[in-house]
């Protein structure tokens, strides 16, 4: 497993001609991000980085970015379960994304409670088995997050069938602290399991942070790529001053949504009297 914590080089990496990919990343599609695709795509182009949109059980920003065309864009959703526990699928196809979200995903999420994030009604079993239809890299992120987000004891407890449907694990997120990470990669080394990287960026300057790295330049090379064991991640987590920071803009952004929910709600109950 090649897993470099080290600042990404993008000039360097260019020359070389390799493809690198910030593989978790969300927009303000996601209730917790306020960050425009129009900025994504312009510092994405910048950057020379390929971006995967995992906003919270929502494609819109997927697809926004992709229509753009300035970097490459793999189709993805992150997905939260009915226990709050998380897959992120990329998509070798947006159509089979698309029809995967309208199927299973935007009829069936539950309504809010607090600032937990909208899930969806399948337990995390069952979105596997119906990801398990698509052709797509199934991957687990952030093994190691706080509760309850952190999936190693679920699946630990879990017979062997669960693992077989996980395609990867998330080896270093880029929003949390280091010994949570090592702890993914430990845990992967015993799984053997392919692995991935991203930021989990919720704000511009986050994207590039953590990437994923592999010599080919399209979608599905991309992530053959990933299944063969043969990419590189690379990067490093916020220190402390940037981690305090970014949690305080994603619980505003939290509220921000929360409030405007609620004021929607009360207009249209008091349009329908």
């Amino acid at each position: 497993m090649d897993v470099i914590f080290q600042k990404p080089k993008f000039r360097k990496l260019r020359k070389q001609g390799l493809t690198y990919v910030d593989m978790h990343f969300h927009t303000n599609y996601s209730m917790d991000s306020s960050t425009r695709v129009t900025f994504i795509a312009k510092r994405a182009k910048m950057l020379g980085c390929g971006v995967v949109i995992t906003d919270h059980n929502e494609i819109k920003g997927s697809f926004e970015l992709a229509k753009k065309k300035k970097c490459m864009v793999i189709p993805s959703i992150e997905i939260t379960s009915s226990e709050l526990l998380d897959v992120i699928p990329y998509f070798y196809n947006p159509n089979d994304l698309r029809e995967f979200y309208n199927k299973y995903i935007k009829h069936y999420i539950r309504p809010n409670l607090g600032f937990n994030f909208n899930r969806v009604t399948w337990k995390f079993e069952e979105i596997l088995n119906k990801l398990r239809k698509y052709r797509c890299l199934i991957n687990l992120p952030h093994p190691y997050a706080a509760y309850p987000q952190n999936t190693d004891p679920f699946l630990l407890k879990e017979n062997k069938k669960l693992l077989r449907n996980i395609d990867s694990l998330e080896v270093l997120n880029g929003t949390l602290h280091r010994e949570r990470n090592l702890n993914a990669i430990k845990l992967n080394k015993k799984l053997k399991k392919a692995y991935t990287g991203g930021s989990d960026g919720h704000t511009l300057f986050q994207l590039g942070e953590v990437i994923t790295i592999t010599e080919n330049t399209d979608i599905e090379g991309f992530l053959d790529y990933i299944k063969k064991h043969q990419n590189i991640v690379m990067g490093e987590e916020m220190g402390f001053g940037h981690r305090s920071w970014v949690q305080l803009i994603i619980f505003k952004n939290a509220l921000k949504f929360k409030i405007k929910e609620k004021k929607f709600k009360i207009n249209s109950k008091n349009g329908n009297n």
